[in-house]
């Protein structure tokens, strides 16, 4: 009772003496029991000579701390509880006694305005503006989170930002391309989940995430995992936007690996130079630029004139002309696709043919970091068995027949490429399964970013301490 006289604005002294009125009175009335209606009322005429009659109005009008507030949910009616609402408050960060406090002063304006009953998102709306009151718009937005991701675990980033949904996969994602097995990076995920989420809702920071990920990893699969896995996140946020050009010749497996190393990396953004030579060619006759309309490997054919015969193979020397001058004339388009991309800021897997070492304009790269990538299949038979592979794979739409026809074109063309790359210092994945190239590749990109990234820019990525490690870690290489 006192506790419904203070919600009303009386003072404690007359709260104590009126409650202990009401209780005489009851016990002088032998009136052992009482409706919650009735005790209100009593409150307001035996309390008005103390209270005063505008507080006493107050008192009649709320709903009493004796009465519980009921709260409807989809499934059922729920008395309102400080105590539940305290738990959630305290999964944003708030120390117990403040989430209570907040909690009580939630139950208190709900008294106040006389609401004997309300929904379950009306509780939360008032929490929220609470909150803001309190504590400010990120806390606010924090619970918001909360409320609408109930039962999963919240990652908490910038400032004044709604928090995101923790997500295994995306973990897992980074994970892999650390180079820790698939069964282990689901493992990890799973653990770093439950442990940090614990037996009730909350929110985290990715420090922590990271820390924990970290943790398990040493324990799992050795502390130079948990290292690379660190430094991994150096690309995931690049101050530059990364350029990877996947070259290689028809059948190595180029839009495979593209698309893993994308996938590890958390890059959304994939662009094979066949599709940007498709729209070329849909804007540019044959009659016009005829080596355009054929493939890398039987470009050649174009050139010859027409009074001349045409072999069944052609020299090494018309094989690369007509392979040059389609790369040349792709690159127009592939250079308006990376100009695109650094535009926007966003980092790109490239991959196709025509990413020829040595023949890529530096100018169009300016304000990227690049990092070139020749694949290549040293075996005959490997080639062989990729195409049919692919045969498979794609239904029949991509032939064999028509690749075994130009087969030695291809390998030709694919021993040019790997002269040109030992020339430019581009690095061969030879002949490698998937994940393994994948491995290799992201730790190319890795070696590349932290070799172009200058001391300030590591030290803001990384930290003081770790952009240290990291500096001696080059320097030792």
């Amino acid at each position: 009772m006192a506790e419904s006289l203070l919600n009303a604005g009386a003072t404690p002294g007359s709260a104590a003496a009126v409650a202990r009125n009401v209780e005489t009175w009851l016990k002088q009335q032998k009136q052992w029991y009482t409706t919650p209606e009735d005790l209100r009322a009593l409150l307001v005429r035996l309390g008005r000579p103390l209270l005063g009659d505008e507080v006493a109005e107050r008192v009649g009008v709320q709903i009493p701390a004796f009465q519980d507030i009921l709260v409807r949910t989809q499934k059922r009616v729920l008395p309102f509880s400080r105590g539940v609402l305290s738990r959630s408050l305290e999964d944003l960060g708030l120390a117990p006694r403040e989430a209570y406090t907040l909690a009580s002063q939630v139950d208190q304006r709900l008294r106040q305005d006389g609401v004997q009953s309300l929904s379950a998102e009306e509780i939360d709306d008032l929490t929220e503006r609470t909150l803001l009151e309190r504590h400010g718009e990120q806390m606010r937005l924090t619970y918001r989170f909360l409320r609408t991701n109930r039962g999963r675990l919240g990652v908490l980033g910038s400032e004044s930002s709604l928090p995101s949904p923790f997500s295994k996969g995306i973990l897992v994602q980074s994970l892999l391309a650390a180079g820790v097995a698939p069964d282990y990076a689901r493992k990890v995920a799973r653990s770093t989940q439950r442990q940090l989420r614990g037996a009730e809702d909350r929110l985290v920071t990715r420090t922590q995430i990271r820390e924990k990920v970290e943790e398990l990893l040493r324990g799992e699969v050795g502390p130079d995992v948990a290292a690379r896995y660190r430094l991994l996140r150096v690309i995931r946020k690049p101050p530059r936007p990364l350029m990877i050009l996947l070259g290689g010749v028809s059948g190595t497996g180029k839009s495979l690996l593209a698309a893993e190393i994308a996938y590890r990396l958390g890059i959304s953004r994939i662009v094979s130079t066949d599709s940007i030579r498709e729209v070329m060619r849909a804007v540019v006759s044959r009659d016009l630029v005829p080596t355009l309309h054929a493939s890398t490997f039987n470009a050649w054919e174009a050139l010859i004139p027409p009074e001349a015969q045409r072999p069944d193979h052609p020299t090494e020397r018309q094989l690369l002309e007509g392979f040059r001058e389609q790369v040349q004339q792709v690159s127009v388009g592939l250079s308006a696709v990376v100009s695109r991309s650094l535009e926007e800021g966003v980092s790109t897997v490239l991959e196709g043919v025509h990413l020829v070492p040595g023949y890529l304009r530096v100018s169009d790269f300016v304000g990227a970091i690049v990092v070139p990538i020749l694949i290549t299949l040293p075996s005959d038979d490997d080639h062989r068995q990729h195409f049919e592979s692919r045969e498979r794979e794609t239904s029949n739409h991509r032939p064999r027949s028509r690749y075994m026809q130009y087969f030695g074109e291809i390998r030709t063309m694919q021993g040019y490429l790997e002269r040109l790359a030992k020339q430019q210092g581009v690095p061969l994945l030879d002949g490698l399964s998937l994940d393994e190239s994948a491995d290799q590749a992201v730790g190319l990109v890795l070696q590349q970013v932290l070799k172009e990234l200058s001391p300030e820019e590591r030290t803001a990525l990384l930290g003081e301490a770790e952009s240290s490690a990291v500096g001696a870690l080059q320097e030792a290489e």
